[in-house]
């Protein structure tokens, strides 16, 4: 049984009033941003994939960034095929195979984890990815034609906005059943108490020589309490290795919990310091995560070999134990994925089974004068527009990529990693809530002037949280995600406007622009490793800038519109 989408009979617009209808088919409009969700969700998860496996392969930033570089990858890859397959099946079984071909990607990391392969793992992700190719393909462009070209705009907007809605929800998702690390819980009772206090503002402000005998001094639940709760530099003024040599009487389980908090020379410091037996008694998952820390770090060739003989002293058991413990890790991703996958197969059937307009009139199945991708490049609105999303795209996902690792910075939010996650939400919550109140904003101002408002702001965010530490810092690169709410949808309408029968064509080449998002993170993968996260999100500002000048001269379309076939 089909369910029908009947269009809204609607006058259009009325010269007296100016104004005109928002879609011609609600109903579809409806089932279709609910495909926004679930892709949103999806790329989402990479974000907290990328720590995850990091931490499981032992990869450092540039490494990592290959989850983003395959992924993103795809859309250059399979762009084009995708236009071709949508051009052929039309809108809505090209969205069915689009969630199909994501199913089988999705299950492909049973296998990946059961390998152990960081290869398997890049290889589901490919295959997931395409499939969501050949959903962007087909679902923007639907969404944008569902209407009058006036609302475009504000209607791609309202549909990005389930798209955030799956990306709000994905990071809190992840960060439950991926990263599985417990945060250290201290009773408000050691916390609070008055000798906890003292010892925080001794750990941050006394002489050396009276910071170090505090340290040995304090009982080990205290200690932890008042690390966890002192300037993230506190140890960084004392001697590494009389830091060390405090820590290195405590028992197993307070020294893990001193371990999770440190980071940089003390932590690498009081690891060379602990004997083969003391690094056997350690929780594996605390070993891992400060032998992950230490090699994500910029070590220079001195610390490089320090931390080579700390790992060449572990016992061949403590390998063992860092070897299960990272298969284990692995398959972590096998259930979530399993479940998703099956969420895809059925939303397939349910979009199978919905009666969907076809809108053949905008389509290749019009163009019978058969225009190239040139003849689309050949209008600079679309030109620039690609590079546009190649930028914006590139910016947006070079930040939520690094964000769980940039959070986790003692400079910055001095948190565990899944802490992290939880601040991610944030992140994509602000793209939500901006792209509900843009696809209102939309109807009444002009979107040129609005995405060249929104870029310049995000602009001004990302060099905040350069040049800052701390609260402010953290607010601020998370505050991006409200401004870069409209940027995707907007960009996108305003590539496609007045391109009749080429809009797949025009389509196609926008969505090839997402490899941005394999490219740029890999590049500021590259830039942190050399010179800091920090300091790499200079990358990320230079892309808000070009879509500043997008919004303000390079979306204008100066060609005249390619005329639709009328039959």
């Amino acid at each position: 049984m089909a369910f029908a989408a009947p269009p809204v009979q609607s006058a259009t617009a009325s010269p007296a009033t100016g104004k005109t209808r928002y879609t011609d088919y609600p109903m579809a409009m409806a089932v279709t941003t609910t495909i926004f969700f679930m892709w949103g969700f999806l790329t989402v998860l990479n974000d907290i994939l990328i720590p995850h496996l990091k931490t499981v392969f032992e990869l450092n930033y540039a490494q990592a960034m290959l989850v983003q570089f395959t992924f993103f990858g795809a859309y250059f890859l399979m762009s084009l095929p995708a236009g071709r397959l949508v051009a052929l099946l039309g809108y809505k079984k090209g969205i069915v195979a689009g969630l199909a071909i994501a199913a089988v990607g999705a299950f492909g990391f049973w296998p990946a984890a059961q390998l152990h392969s960081y290869g398997a793992f890049l290889a589901a992700l490919f295959v997931l990815a395409t499939g969501i190719t050949v959903l962007q393909v087909a679902a923007n462009a639907y969404v944008a034609l569902l209407g009058p070209e006036r609302t475009s705009s504000s209607r791609l907007t309202l549909a990005q906005a389930m798209n955030s809605l799956g990306t709000t929800i994905g990071p809190k998702f992840g960060g439950l059943l991926i990263l599985s690390a417990a945060a250290v819980v201290i009773p408000p009772a050691v916390r609070n108490a008055p000798e906890t206090v003292q010892l925080v503002q001794t750990l941050n402000n006394a002489p050396a020589v009276q910071t170090i005998d505090a340290i040995r001094q304090a009982p080990p639940e205290r200690l932890v309490a008042a690390l966890n709760d002192a300037s993230a530099t506190a140890l960084d003024r004392l001697p590494v290795q009389d830091v060390a040599a405090s820590f290195v009487q405590l028992p197993a389980g307070p020294m893990a919990q001193v371990l999770d908090s440190l980071s940089g020379a003390p932590l690498l410091a009081t690891l060379s310091t602990l004997s083969p037996q003391q690094l056997a008694a350690l929780p594996p998952a605390t070993l891992a995560t400060a032998l992950d820390k230490l090699a994500s770090s910029r070590l220079d060739e001195h610390d490089a070999a320090q931390l080579a003989n700390v790992r060449a002293s572990l016992a061949p058991e403590t390998r063992q134990q860092l070897t299960d413990y990272r298969q284990k890790q692995a398959q972590l991703v096998q259930v979530p994925y399993l479940g998703l996958g099956v969420a895809l197969l059925v939303l397939a059937v349910g979009v199978w089974l919905f009666r969907l307009p076809p809108l053949t009139e905008s389509t290749e199945q019009a163009d019978t004068s058969h225009h190239t991708l040139m003849d689309a490049l050949r209008h600079s609105h679309v030109l620039f527009g690609v590079l546009a999303i190649f930028f914006y795209v590139g910016a947006e996902v070079s930040i939520g990529s690094f964000l769980v690792n940039y959070l986790s910075l003692p400079e910055i939010g001095h948190m565990s990693e899944q802490a992290a996650a939880d601040h991610v939400v944030y992140y994509w919550g602000g793209a939500m809530v901006g792209r509900l109140a843009g696809s209102a904003l939309l109807v009444y101002i002009n979107p040129r002037k609005l995405l060249a408002a929104f870029a310049a702001v995000a602009g001004l965010l990302v060099l905040t949280t350069m040049l800052t530490q701390g609260q402010v810092a953290l607010v601020s690169v998370i505050a991006i995600g409200l401004f870069n709410s409209i940027m995707f949808p907007t960009i996108f309408a305003l590539g496609i406007e007045r391109m009749g029968p080429l809009t797949g064509k025009a389509s196609s080449l926008l969505i090839m622009a997402i490899v941005g998002g394999a490219l740029l993170p890999l590049a500021q993968g590259v830039l942190a490793d050399h010179m800091g996260i920090q300091h790499a999100f200079i990358l990320p500002l230079l892309c808000y800038g070009y879509i500043v000048f997008y919004g303000l001269r390079g979306s204008l379309v100066r060609e005249p519109a390619t005329p639709a076939i009328h039959h």
